[in-house]
Parts: structure tokens; C-alpha cells; sequence
């Protein structure tokens, strides 16, 4: 009964904090021709909005936000397993936004501020996403980037193995500084941010994603092992304002609860295969490789017994890559948290050599 009592406080504190905002309802125009699996699986769309009007290439939205994190997550409820699409910021996303308006740098991630439908904007990326992709999207989720740094903070950081020094380079003396060395790491939210938005890398956008991987893991990992209803209840408290989303508070705990039989080694992500080029005027944007996209999306986000054709996708194709094209195989979370566990394991160990030679 206390239990119960609880649920039922955190239920009545929170269940109006969570709403559509200024992104919308959802009406995603589908193709009734293509299937979606029916009630096999559950779509849902994760963005970052980014407000910084000062980061080069986004003044243009005037304040209204760009898609800085794209993740397309696909919950299938016969197997309980979690496909989650990671879909570059820059990917080329064709000249017409929606309904003739022109874009401004062919990426995608302008789509959701700058598109036709300006009361339910959810539905400029919605149907840019179905005309790329042909993907449907039952619920979406918008959060302010600003609510990673306040959720760490409130966690009181995540432990987290870093892959790779994370640097920048300085724009006044144009020297590479380190921001986040490799190794073993308590991210708190400014260093969560850090390793979320950092692009200086060969193949940027796409290391990025790689990047992001390892954060992804970590988090799961802590908010599945870590976590207890009361702690979910003061985030929530916390981050409900930097959230936009078609789901109510009793359907985001249902999320949850379907979260808790999933094990990491059933979650796999993957990112869009494809690479950097310049595509009608527009630099260094990223372009999806339609063979292999769809190849991908065939056997991962969708029935097997209803595939899309290649030629389906609205992707553009006959464009040269600027340093080649990349296919990721993807990875599960599960073996991400295995393998930071190794890597931090084999780093303690050299440091701990390099302490004893040095004695």
C-alpha cells in the first residue's frame, strides 16, 4: 500500500509536465502501400534541439532550434529487442523542406525549424524522415540539449569510458586543445555536452555518432542498474520543461517497464551508411548511400516479409564521396558497456605499469 501510495504522488506531481509544446501533434503523412509491421513494432523519435544561435550554421533558424541529435528508436514487441537508427545531423536532406519552401544548406537537421507546418513542427521532420526513409514514427520525444547537462548534474554524472581524446580546435590561435582525455570519466553535464556536440574529428559528423555511442551506453547502463522509481520522479521534476512529446507521464513509465526486460545486448544501433560530399552548392553534407541504406533498413527496421525497395527511398543518388563512402555494422549496447569495461580495465593496468617502472 505505501508502495502504491508513492506511485501515486510521483504520479500526481509529474503527470502534467510533460507535453507536445511547440513541437506539435504528430500527423505524419505515410504511404498506406508500405508496411509498417503493425502492432509488431513501436517507433519512436528521439531529437536534440539545439537553441545556441551563436553555433556556426544554425543563425538561420532564429532561435526556433535545430535537430542536433537524431535517433530513430524501433522497440519490437514480440522479441523484445530495440533497433535505434542514428541519423547524421548533416545528412543531405534535398532542396524542398515541404511544399516548395527552399532549403538553406540541404541538411536535415533545419527540417523540424524551418518546414511548412509551423504550429505542429514535429510533422516538417516526421514526413521528411517517411520521404527519405519511408520510417514511421508513432510517438517523439524533443529535448532541449540544455536537459543532458541538467539530467547528468541531477544523476550526479555517469561513469563512462571516453574511446579517444576529445579535442577543439581554438578558434583564436588555431592550435588543437584537449578537452576530455581518453580513459575513465564521471560525465557531468558540461562534459556530457562536450562529448555529445564535438565534431573535431576526420570524418566528423559520423565519429561524432560513434562518440555519442559510447554515451548512450553508459546512461543505459546507469538508468537500468542504477536507478530507482524515487530518482526518476526528481528528474523528471527537473527536465519536464526542456521536453516536447506526444507521450503522457503513464506511457513514458510504460517505455520504462518494457526497457527493464530488454538487455543491453538486445539493443543494437547503427548509423546511416554514407560519407561526405557537396551536393548542389551545399559543403560537406552528409550523403546516404541508397543501396545500402536500404539494404540496412530491410533487415533491421522493418518486417521481413514486407521490404522496401531501394528505389523507393527518396535519397538522392549518382553524387561523388569527397573521402569515401562508411558502413557501419552496427553494434549492441550491451557489447559497447563490455568493451569500455575492457578498455578501462586495460588503461588502470598501464597506468599502474607505468607507476611501478617509474618507481
Amino acid at each position: 500500500m505505501a508502495g502504491c501510495a508513492s506511485a501515486y504522488y510521483f504520479y500526481s506531481q509529474i503527470a502534467d509536465a510533460f507535453d507536445e509544446g511547440d513541437a506539435g501533434t504528430l500527423n505524419q503523412q505515410t504511404d498506406p502501400d508500405i508496411e509498417s509491421g503493425g502492432d509488431r513494432f513501436y517507433n519512436l523519435l528521439i531529437m536534440g534541439i539545439d537553441y545556441d544561435a551563436d553555433d556556426e550554421g544554425r543563425d538561420y533558424s532564429n532561435g526556433k532550434g535545430m535537430t542536433d541529435v537524431l535517433l530513430y528508436l524501433q522497440i519490437d514487441r514480440v522479441n523484445y529487442t530495440i533497433n535505434a537508427l542514428q541519423i547524421p545531423r548533416d545528412t543531405y536532406a534535398g532542396e524542398d523542406i515541404g511544399e516548395g519552401i527552399s532549403t538553406h544548406t540541404g541538411k536535415i537537421n533545419e527540417v523540424f525549424a524551418n518546414g511548412p507546418d509551423q504550429t505542429n513542427k514535429i510533422n516538417n521532420i516526421a514526413n521528411k524522415l517517411y520521404q527519405l526513409f519511408k520510417l514511421p514514427v508513432d510517438d517523439y520525444i524533443t529535448i532541449d540539449m540544455q536537459a543532458f547537462k541538467t539530467m547528468l548534474n541531477n544523476m550526479g554524472g555517469i561513469e563512462m569510458y571516453v574511446p579517444w581524446d576529445i579535442t577543439a580546435i581554438n578558434p583564436e590561435t588555431g592550435e588543437e586543445e584537449m578537452l576530455v582525455p581518453q580513459g575513465q570519466h564521471r560525465v557531468s553535464g558540461d562534459t556530457a555536452e562536450v562529448i555529445l556536440r564535438n565534431r573535431n574529428y576526420g570524418t566528423a559528423d559520423y565519429k561524432r555518432l560513434e562518440t555519442q555511442q559510447y554515451f548512450y551506453a553508459a546512461l543505459v547502463k546507469s538508468l537500468l542498474t542504477e536507478y530507482t522509481l524515487a530518482d526518476y520522479y526528481n528528474t523528471c521534476k527537473v527536465v519536464a520543461h526542456y521536453i516536447n512529446t506526444s507521450l503522457d507521464i503513464t506511457e513514458l513509465w510504460g517505455i520504462y517497464a518494457t526497457l527493464l526486460k530488454v538487455n543491453p545486448e538486445q539493443i543494437y544501433i547503427v548509423r546511416l551508411p554514407g560519407g561526405a560530399a557537396n551536393i548542389n552548392g551545399h559543403k560537406f553534407v552528409y550523403y546516404v548511400d541508397r543501396e545500402s541504406c536500404a539494404q540496412l533498413l530491410n533487415e533491421h527496421f522493418r518486417d521481413a516479409a514486407h521490404p522496401v525497395a531501394e528505389e523507393d527511398l527518396g535519397l538522392v543518388t549518382g553524387e561523388s564521396y569527397l573521402y569515401g563512402m562508411n558502413i557501419d555494422p552496427g553494434r549492441t549496447l550491451g557489447g559497447l558497456v563490455a568493451e569500455q569495461s575492457e578498455d578501462a580495465s586495460s588503461a588502470q593496468s598501464a597506468q599502474s605499469s607505468s607507476a611501478s617502472s617509474a618507481a
